[in-house]
């Protein structure tokens, strides 16, 4: 069973002082007047683990973010967050948490200093201003530290927003979608934080559309339609797709795309370099050889990845055995 699935027993374990889990809830819901935004979600994460929530936009990964910031009241379910109830106690898990919200949540006219420093007071630490300028020299900020924030690129805003959220050391860190819109070097830098929190004990959330960078996580919730449909390490989502890939090679094989695409159990068909890459479901592997062999087409296995388990999962008929 999934490493996510919790019962009655585990909760109750939390209550009684269980620091290892930072977050256990069950059947967490939260439904928006005739509409339901999340259904029965149930997870726990433990401290160092870092957890990526994965999925469509409208899938319910932020909604669930945000209840376990303590920032939305669910409307079912229950659990624990850093030892404080998901209801009674979310002013308590607000102060604690490090909570990044997709939007920058940052001052524009305050200056880099004045951003850290008002956070810092926010979370009630004795020595704001030392502790926002540690958070600058931590950051590499030092050469913004005077300019407003709403000067710096997306790169630099979205790392100093990065240096507000963390800058009370929270045990858990929740972050919704925070290389968006980065370059390759910046999301680098986001990863390496977010691996050097989860050695030192910290228990990460991520949410994310970048499935390559999913793959880093220990777990991975894929939503959809508000519901976790699946759950646990990458290898182990991919695993459970029962779909396979291959590549597709061979003098003007790209000329065969739209034939591909119509083989009986292909998920995608997209090109790769001058060949063709297919994920298909068991049932269209024969067909798929067979028309391989039909054209002269070179066909090899290929690596299955997180982001073409996702692909099966979101089909219109999901995941199935044949």
């Amino acid at each position: 069973m999934d490493n996510f699935t919790c019962s009655a027993s585990t909760v109750a374990a939390a209550d009684c002082g269980n620091e290892e889990s930072l977050i256990v809830v069950e059947g967490l819901s939260k439904r928006y007047k005739q509409q339901s935004g999340v259904t029965d979600v149930t997870l726990t994460l433990r401290a160092g683990e870092i957890c990526g929530f994965v999925g469509a936009n409208g899938g319910g990964k932020s909604t669930t973010l945000r209840m376990l910031a303590g920032i939305l009241r669910p409307t079912g379910g229950s659990g624990r967050v850093l030892g404080c109830d998901l209801v009674s106690g979310a002013a308590k898990i607000r102060s604690q948490v490090g909570y990044m919200s997709q939007r920058l949540s940052l001052y524009a006219e305050l200056s880099v200093l004045q951003n850290l420093r008002f956070r810092a007071e926010v979370y009630g630490l004795a020595r704001p201003r030392d502790a926002a300028e540690a958070a600058i020299v931590e950051f590499d900020l030092r050469p913004w530290a005077d300019s407003p924030a709403g000067s710096l690129s997306g790169g630099w805003a979205r790392r100093l927003q990065l240096a507000a959220t963390l800058i009370h050391l929270p045990r858990l860190v929740l972050l919704d979608e925070p290389t968006a819109g980065l370059d390759l070097t910046a999301r680098q830098e986001v990863w390496r934080r977010m691996d050097s929190l989860a050695a030192a004990g910290v228990g990460v959330i991520v949410c994310t559309h970048d499935l390559v960078e999913a793959e880093r996580c220990v777990h991975v919730n894929f939503f959809a339609n508000g519901r976790i449909i699946s759950a646990g390490s990458p290898a182990e989502i991919v695993r459970r797709s029962a779909a396979s890939a291959f590549l597709l090679s061979g003098v003007e094989v790209r000329r065969f795309a739209k034939d591909v695409a119509a083989i009986v159990g292909v998920v995608a068909s997209q090109p790769r370099g001058e060949g063709l890459r297919v994920v298909l479901r068991p049932v269209g592997e024969k067909r798929l050889r067979r028309f391989a062999a039909l054209h002269g087409v070179v066909i090899a296995q290929d690596i299955m990845r997180l982001e073409d388990a996702v692909l099966v999962w979101s089909s219109p008929m999901g995941p199935y055995r044949t």
